[in-house]
C-alpha cells in the first residue's frame, strides 16, 4: 500500500463523513456536503493506496476523476447555501442557475483542460471563502455569535480553509510517515464536525434578516 497514512486519515475522513452525512439526512445541503466530502474522502483512498503514478496513467486519471466530482458536488451545496444569504433577491431558479454554471464549468475544466488539485483548489477556494462570509452575515443578522448554527458553520468552514492552505503550502508532521496530505485530512476532521453540529443547529436559528 502507497501512502499509509494518507490512506488512513482518508478512510477515517470517508467514515467520519458518511456518518454524518447519514445523521444530516433531513438537512440536504449539510447531507451534500458531509455525503460530497466522504465520497471525496473515500476515492482518495484509493487513488492515494493503488496509483502511486498518479494521473499520469489513464487509470490512475479515471481513479481520479470521482475525487473531483465529489468536490465539484461540495462546492455545489457550498454555493447553494451562500446565494440566498448574499443574494436574496435572486430567487431560487436563478439561484440553481448560477449553481449549474459554476459546476458545469469547474467539471469541463477538470475533464478536458487541468485535472490537478491545485487547480481543484482554484475553483472550490472562491466558493469556499464566499461560504464563509455568508455564514458569517447569517450569523450575524440572526444573532449567532452565541453559538448558533451560522456561527459553527462559519467555524467549520474557517478551518477547512485553514487546512488547504496548510496543504498547499505543504505543511506536514514527517515528509514521510505524516505528510501534508494525512495533516489535511485529520484538519478536515475538525471542520466537518463543526459543519456537522452547525449543520444540526441550524435548523433552529431564525431566518437571517435582510440586509
Amino acid at each position: 500500500m502507497h501512502e499509509p497514512a494518507v490512506v488512513l486519515t482518508d478512510l477515517a475522513l470517508a467514515l467520519l463523513g458518511a456518518y454524518l452525512a447519514w445523521r444530516l439526512a433531513r438537512a440536504p445541503t449539510g447531507a451534500a456536503v458531509m455525503g460530497g466530502l466522504a465520497s471525496a474522502a473515500f476515492w482518495g483512498m484509493l487513488f492515494h493506496a493503488f496509483f502511486p503514478a498518479k494521473t499520469t496513467t489513464t487509470a490512475g486519471f479515471v481513479a481520479w476523476m470521482p475525487v473531483a466530482f465529489s468536490i465539484i458536488v461540495v462546492a455545489g451545496a457550498l454555493l447553494a447555501l451562500a446565494l440566498p444569504v448574499l443574494l436574496p433577491r435572486l430567487g431560487p431558479r436563478g439561484r440553481r442557475t448560477l449553481v449549474a454554471l459554476y459546476a458545469a464549468a469547474f467539471a469541463a475544466v477538470v475533464l478536458f483542460v487541468d485535472e490537478s488539485f491545485v487547480t481543484i483548489v482554484r475553483f472550490y477556494a472562491p466558493v469556499l471563502v464566499l461560504a464563509l462570509g455568508a455564514a458569517l452575515l447569517a450569523a450575524r443578522r440572526t444573532g449567532g455569535a452565541g453559538g448558533g448554527g451560522w456561527t459553527l458553520i462559519a467555524a467549520g468552514l474557517a478551518v477547512a480553509a485553514a487546512a488547504a492552505l496548510l496543504q498547499q503550502a505543504g505543511v506536514a508532521i514527517h515528509p514521510v510517515y505524516f505528510d501534508h496530505n494525512a495533516l489535511y485530512h485529520v484538519i478536515q476532521g475538525v471542520a466537518l464536525v463543526l459543519l456537522y453540529l452547525g449543520f444540526r443547529a441550524r435548523r433552529r436559528d431564525p431566518a437571517p434578516r435582510a440586509a
